[in-house]
């Protein structure tokens, strides 16, 4: 004779499902700009004037990074975003130094070819002489 079947143990309550906080308005932003700037910064050094645009995208990262991180740290624990908000800070301030540093290696190199006195001497008109 077989024994009779086992009942079925009863599952546990499982796992807390985590606390998820709002997020504080700006650190997507953020980091989503600090990214992209930090992206762009190889392709704006083929030319000077393309630095223009990760330095701005990258002010923005920093501005919008620290709005949030203000936002955050104010909220009491009940705003999060904190690590987004961080990592925009980051990548923009990185972003902006090395196009910073490119633009103006840039414009050394140029001077340095003569380039531009070559230019600025085509210039100026010539007096009838």
């Amino acid at each position: 004779m077989l024994p009779p079947p086992a009942a079925p143990q009863p599952y546990g309550y499982g796992a807390v499902p985590p606390i998820v906080l709002p997020e504080a308005s700006g650190a997507t932003p953020a980091m989503v700009l600090g990214i992209i700037s930090l992206v762009i910064v190889p392709l704006a050094c083929c030319c000077g004037i393309g630095s223009i645009a990760p330095i701005v995208t990258g002010i923005l990262a920093v501005i919008f990074g620290f709005m949030a991180r203000n936002r955050v740290n104010s909220s009491g624990g009940t705003l999060g975003g904190g690590g987004k908000a961080m990592a925009g800070i980051i990548t923009g301030g990185i972003a902006v130094v090395l196009a910073v540093f490119g633009a103006i290696l840039y414009i050394a190199l140029i001077a340095s070819s003569g380039s531009i006195v070559n230019y600025l001497n085509s210039l100026q008109t010539p007096t009838p002489g």
